[in-house]
């Protein structure tokens, strides 16, 4: 008969090996609260987001940026010319309960992703009344946003067995496609509300049919059918009682997660990377964005930023995060990103840039070509993100392009470029040895 061991205990032991993943890939982009938080406010009592305004998700489609959101009667989601500026749907919402089954009294939380021309959303799904995480996730298809949204007729995940550390709620955060085909989806669970919230993950062969990841090591309960891939900090962490929400980007070679590390007198928002999606290093220096860095939240006296949603539009990672259900309301912080090379990013092809050498220990000669006379900027960033130097800015003629960058006075370290000409915008990763 297997042992039962408290999941808190359980994650103390676990926590305390070292990671895998050596070093980190990539230090967290460095946020900027932006001055007019919050980008979108709940509307009047008896509205369908009047008492709730939770869970952003964002993502850009066709010129245009959405973010869901659930209120009140269900998911929901507004758009914007620019990622600060939202105009509510007017058909919110577009996912509600549905009255019978798996998810008859709550449908939350949409992770929404584009599987060739179709839209899929997975949603937290409750059979029981309010906003958070519920018993399973469901899965929905719509060849637009504004749907209609045709939901599967039962879940494609659900809680774990009793004892089981997911054994009480369960809800989605991101589901990627892997380059090897199929999908990961991130989650996190608990036994029960008040219990330590881990990470989950599943993979998925067609988005379907999912398996939750379960290392076969650990065969006792709360882990014996499945296991966590981010654990709780230790005693008096910014996330002693674990993960409340997440984004996670997939970059070349390696994933990034942002996360709501909660304790008992706030959450804010820490970052960690993983080459396998499973064993993850969190930034030493965590958390990286807190209270102090929105101007709004210290107006408001805020305790609390949680589900964090980020992509990247040219150059610029948006972060949407919400401070719970007491202030309901969805705000936004901003980073620069020399090169973005997540899933998410909106790319522009048709802009190429080169250098060489690369690796580089005095100079490198970056090269591109202009298909019509443009105003062009060619700038270079440190791996935080900051502005180190100016290579180009003014017009450039059709043709290809030469400009040389010596490197002497700069410390060894990772750098980025980026070229922006003629509306487009494209980048490049320097070695400075």
């Amino acid at each position: 008969m297997k042992k039962t061991i408290t999941i808190l205990a359980l994650c103390a032991m676990l926590y305390s090996f070292p990671g895998r993943n050596g070093i980190f890939a990539q230090e967290p982009l460095q946020f900027t609260g932006n001055p007019n938080n919050p980008v979108l406010t709940h509307g009047d009592p008896g509205t369908y987001d009047g008492e709730f305004l939770v869970l952003p998700y964002p993502l850009w489609d066709n010129g245009t940026f959405y973010l869901f959101y659930t209120g009140n009667a269900g998911v929901c989601f507004a758009t914007s010319a620019d990622g600060y500026n939202f105009t509510k749907f007017a058909g919110n919402p577009v996912l509600t309960p549905s009255g019978n089954g798996f998810d008859s009294l709550g449908a939350a939380q949409a992770v929404v992703i584009k599987v060739g021309s179709e839209w899929v959303m997975y949603y937290n799904a409750r059979q029981y009344p309010g906003w958070g995480p519920g018993e399973s996730i469901g899965r929905a298809t719509a060849n637009s946003l504004t749907g209609a949204w045709e939901r599967s007729a039962a879940p494609v995940l659900q809680l774990g067995s009793p004892d089981e550390w997911d054994s009480g709620l369960i809800t989605p955060n991101n589901v990627l496609p892997l380059d090897t085909g199929g999908f990961i989806m991130f989650y996190y669970a608990s036994f029960d509300f008040s219990g330590a919230w881990l990470m989950g993950m599943a993979t998925s062969p067609d988005g379907i049919t999912w398996t939750k990841y379960n290392d076969p090591s650990t065969t006792n309960p709360p882990f014996a059918e499945s296991d966590p891939i981010m654990l709780p900090g230790g005693s008096g962490a910014f996330d002693q009682y674990g993960v409340y929400g997440a984004s996670v980007l997939k970059k070349e070679g390696y994933f990034e997660m942002y996360y709501s590390g909660v304790n008992a007198t706030c959450g804010v928002i820490g970052y960690a990377s993983s080459v396998d999606g499973i064993t993850w290093e969190k930034w030493p220096e965590n958390p990286i964005y807190v209270i102090a860095n929105d101007p709004y939240a210290v107006a408001i006296n805020a305790n609390l930023f949680e589900q964090p949603g980020i992509f990247v539009y040219n150059s610029t990672a948006f972060m949407y995060y919400d401070y719970g259900v007491v202030e309901n309301s969805i705000s936004l912080a901003t980073a620069p990103v020399p090169v973005g090379i997540n899933d998410r990013e909106i790319t522009n092809y048709e802009l190429r840039i080169t250098n060489s050498p690369n690796p580089v220990n005095q100079s490198t000669t970056f090269s591109y070509e202009l298909k019509e006379p443009a105003q062009v900027k060619l700038e270079i960033f440190d791996s935080f993100g900051r502005l180190v130097g100016e290579l180009v800015n003014g017009f450039r003629q059709k043709g290809e392009q030469k400009v040389t960058w010596n490197v002497e006075a700069y410390p060894a370290g990772i750098y980025y470029c980026r070229l922006q000409a003629g509306g487009k915008t494209c980048g490049g990763k320097i070695i400075k040895r």
